[in-house]
């Protein structure tokens, strides 16, 4: 199923990270007020639409509530930014993605509730697009030749299945270069409980994967794509 985004701004940020979604698969709303950006992006984008993001009418009926996910990265005016937060909050958008330019922006942001903030560079709008269009990825390291490093949640029907009945490589031509699990260790002078997480080396074929692990994937980004919609 075909991804959907809108990105409010289309500053240098907005507009790279507006374009690598789309190039990756996604549809894309490209938002802004200003008609020479849009202009700029439309023919890269499925839709583009020219309104004032701090307004909720001119938001509703966009149909962004009914999206993948939005992200803000209207840029250095953060009284702006926290306008169309607030308007997207009202609409209850399901996910909401802020972009910050400074520590302090990002206090507040997290103070409103916003989990998923970003201070971005061109590099991290690639980074981003990759991780928004891969279900359950954490984080993600681009590669030449389309190749990826991503670590990722566990697919629920991985769990409790060992490499050697998955056949991960063999069937999706992608690598499990490692496995970090949270495990349970005892506390200072053997009081409590902590929970710590593990490297486990490198896996092999009797390894089981757990529930609450993290993949460490290395292959194409189509390919782990695949893996992670199974």
């Amino acid at each position: 199923m075909t991804r959907r985004y809108a990105v409010i701004g289309l500053g240098h940020f907005g507009s790279a990270l507006a374009s690598e979604l789309s190039s990756k698969g996604a549809e894309v709303l490209a938002i802004d007020s200003d008609l020479e950006r849009l202009d700029e992006i439309k023919e890269q984008v499925a839709h583009s639409v020219r309104l004032d993001a701090t307004e909720e009418r001119a938001l509703r009926g966009q149909g962004l509530e009914e999206m993948d996910g939005v992200i803000v990265a209207i840029g250095d005016n953060f009284e702006a930014t926290l306008l169309a937060v607030s308007q997207l909050q009202q609409l209850e958008v399901r996910r909401i993605i802020v972009r910050a330019t400074t520590p302090v922006h990002e206090r507040i942001l997290t103070h409103l509730g916003i989990s998923e903030i970003i201070m971005p560079t061109l590099e991290a709008a690639e980074r981003l697009s990759t991780s928004l269009l891969f279900e359950g990825a954490l984080k993600s390291f681009s590669l030449a030749s389309d190749y990826t490093i991503l670590q990722a949640t566990t697919p629920e029907v991985m769990i409790g299945k060992t490499l050697q009945e998955l056949q991960i490589r063999e069937r999706f031509q992608v690598s499990l270069i490692t496995i970090e699990r949270e495990e349970q260790r005892r506390g200072r002078f053997g009081l409590g409980k902590r929970t710590q997480k593990t490297i486990l080396g490198v896996p092999v074929p009797a390894t089981t994967i757990e529930r609450g692990d993290t993949l460490v994937l290395f292959g194409k980004e189509k390919d782990i794509q695949n893996l992670l919609r199974v």
